[in-house]
């Protein structure tokens, strides 16, 4: 039975991307606010059927349960971007719903596809380069590798922040310089871990890949939404494809790497933690509290009614 609704999942997902643009064609008010948040949670159903159809393999079908937790941790991970925004104004948000509960559960489920998005098309380009001969360069394990990757990261982040006009691209790389090697050093899962221990660089470039795509469809189903973002890039701020300068789209790569340092790092500490009552207790409070302050600073401050 399980197998089925997986195989299936393929054509609902499919079917409720063409329902949501037919409504959006039709100018229907409600498809207007939510036709991003339709678009994006059909092509994760249609990429996940898509998945167990070529490889066996897909975040529902691994299992249900971690799904919605990548979903629901998603959201946090996406607000510590947001609260980046707040220095570096790259981007704001238009044409929201007037209403509060109802903008405030716009943000709740779109950031909630973020993750989801990245895991299934990481699923996806893997199934076709595992095992591939794509290796870049040899790196060695050394401790000077890692604190290099920690130097570079925290100086990322620190010039993006402190003068965000002229480096606001390297907030795309600080994290991925920071979690990568904080990773290795615990033993979680990591790519530095492939690449320097097996010298596989598959999975590297399947997540680079995931966000490439991620990033083509963000802007997709973006450009098409009555509720949308824009984008305000210094001196990178023409060649516009859908609503992102052209250049914009190298930094969906690195955000990718990101996105799979925190997860693996996250899912880590999940597996550590995750048993104990009090963690659970502390968890998803603290995230609901954190994700509710990040949603009033994006009223006060991105949203641009």
């Amino acid at each position: 039975m399980k197998q089925k609704i997986l195989r299936a999942n393929l054509f609902i997902g499919l079917g409720l991307i063409v329902f949501s643009a037919v409504l959006l064609a039709l100018s229907v008010p409600f498809m207007k606010h939510w036709f991003y948040t339709f678009a994006w949670w059909s092509f994760i159903l249609f990429l996940d059927g898509l998945n167990y159809r070529l490889q066996g393999d897909s975040l529902l079908a691994r299992s249900v349960k971690k799904f919605f937790l990548l979903a629901f941790y998603s959201i946090s991970f996406w607000c510590f971007f947001e609260i980046c925004d707040l220095r570096l104004q790259n981007w704001s948000y238009h044409d929201l719903p007037a209403s509060r509960p109802e903008r405030w559960l716009g943000y709740f489920l779109s950031y909630a596809t973020v993750i989801p998005a990245l895991k299934e098309l990481e699923i996806f380009w893997y199934g076709f380069l595992k095992g591939k001969a794509l290796a870049l360069f040899r790196l060695r394990a050394s401790q000077s590798l890692m604190t290099s990757f920690y130097v570079s990261g925290a100086v990322c982040l620190v010039l993006s922040l402190v003068w965000p006009r002229l480096f606001f691209p390297l907030i795309w790389l600080a994290f991925a310089f920071l979690l990568e090697p904080l990773n290795y050093s615990q033993k979680n899962p990591s790519l530095l871990a492939e690449v320097v221990e097996q010298g596989k660089w598959d999975r590297f470039w399947s997540v680079v890949l995931a966000g490439l795509t991620a990033g083509f469809f963000w802007e997709f189903w973006n450009f098409w939404a009555g509720s949308h973002w824009e984008y305000y890039l210094p001196y990178l701020n023409f060649g516009r494809i859908f609503q992102m300068p052209v250049l914009g789209y190298t930094g969906f790569m690195p955000f990718a790497l990101e996105a799979f340092a925190a997860t693996s790092l996250f899912l880590a500490l999940v597996d550590k933690w995750g048993r104990k009552r009090v963690a659970r207790l502390i968890f998803f409070p603290a995230c609901l509290l954190f994700d509710a302050f990040v949603f009033h600073l994006i009223d006060l401050f991105i949203f641009k009614p």
